[in-house]
């Protein structure tokens, strides 16, 4: 993958033809996805909000707990379907204000929307589950 590289420099793979663009290894990732060794943005001319970074980290944290917590659930719970339609939105949530808080490129915008659109649809979808498995079990 090509990304500029902490300090700034650029390191090239000459022999690929295409020395304008930076080549290194992308960051380690811990197992949620969350970038472990620089924060969104850094190296690439963007810069996102620690603070938007940080939100979107608990965000993502807590979804996937959730999700382990839920899977062990009974099917039809309909508890485990409001606790992952909240994690949903508020993944979703920090997507949106990711997008807000930064002057990004278009298609980054267009890749912020997809992703917060993807877990508002999953909320919704969680939602009606809860709303469904909460009659059969009412």
């Amino acid at each position: 993958m090509n990304r500029a590289m902490d300090d700034g420099s650029l390191s090239h793979n000459r022999g690929a033809g295409r020395e304008d663009l930076p080549t290194t290894t992308p960051p380690v990732a811990d197992r949620v996805g969350v970038q472990a060794q620089r924060p969104l943005g850094s190296g690439t001319g963007v810069r996102v909000s620690d603070k938007s970074a940080r939100a979107w980290e608990a965000a993502y944290r807590h979804y996937g707990s959730t999700w382990e917590l839920t899977a062990r659930s009974p099917k039809g719970d309909p508890a485990a379907a409001r606790q992952m339609a909240a994690a949903s939105a508020a993944v979703a949530s920090a997507w949106r204000q990711i997008a807000a808080a930064a002057t990004l490129p278009w298609w980054t915008l267009v890749a912020l929307e997809a992703a917060a659109s993807a877990f508002e649809a999953q909320a919704r979808e969680y939602k009606a589950r809860e709303k469904t498995q909460g009659h059969d079990h009412g």
